[in-house]
Parts: structure tokens; C-alpha cells; sequence
């Protein structure tokens, strides 16, 4: 009996450890995806209503945006990456 509540306790761990990673991994996705997108659209209505500004230039100004938030958002799941510990995602 005691192998078997030992082994259980190390499957538990173990699908503990996969769920944290993924959400981590999960959350730096959605990042990666949308804050790009909300940048460029968030500038865009920005610089349209409140700037006399042309069309072009605007759509310029929103890729800018859009290019500086994925960098952002690829160099902070970077950072976790490479400063993280193999066990900082384990939950006790």
C-alpha cells in the first residue's frame, strides 16, 4: 500500500507541475497575440480622434505601437524563461 500512496503522490506532482507550466506557457500566448493587437487598434482610435492627424501616418504610428508590444511581450516570457528555476512552477 504505501508504494501505491507513493506513487500517486508523485503523479499528482507531476500533473501539478504540467498544469502550471502550461498556464504560464498559456498566458504568455495570449500575450503575445493580443497585446500586439490592442496596441494597434488602442493607437489607432487614440490618434484618430483626439490628433489631426492623416490616415497613413495614423496606420504607421499603430504598427509602431503594435511591433514595441510584441517585442515587449517576447522579451518578458524570454525573461521568465531563462531566470526561471526548473522548479519555480511546483506547487507543495
Amino acid at each position: 500500500m504505501g508504494n501505491k500512496n507513493k506513487l500517486n503522490k508523485q503523479v499528482k506532482q507531476s500533473n501539478n507541475e504540467a498544469y502550471n507550466s502550461f498556464k504560464v506557457v498559456l498566458f504568455y500566448c495570449l500575450l503575445i497575440i493580443f497585446l500586439p493587437i490592442v496596441s494597434f487598434f488602442g493607437t489607432k482610435y487614440i490618434l484618430e480622434s483626439n490628433f489631426d492627424i492623416n490616415h497613413i501616418q495614423t496606420n504607421i504610428y499603430s504598427a509602431i505601437s503594435a511591433v514595441i508590444g510584441l517585442h515587449i511581450a517576447l522579451g518578458l516570457y524570454i525573461a521568465k524563461a531563462y531566470f526561471s528555476e526548473p522548479g519555480d512552477f511546483k506547487q507543495d
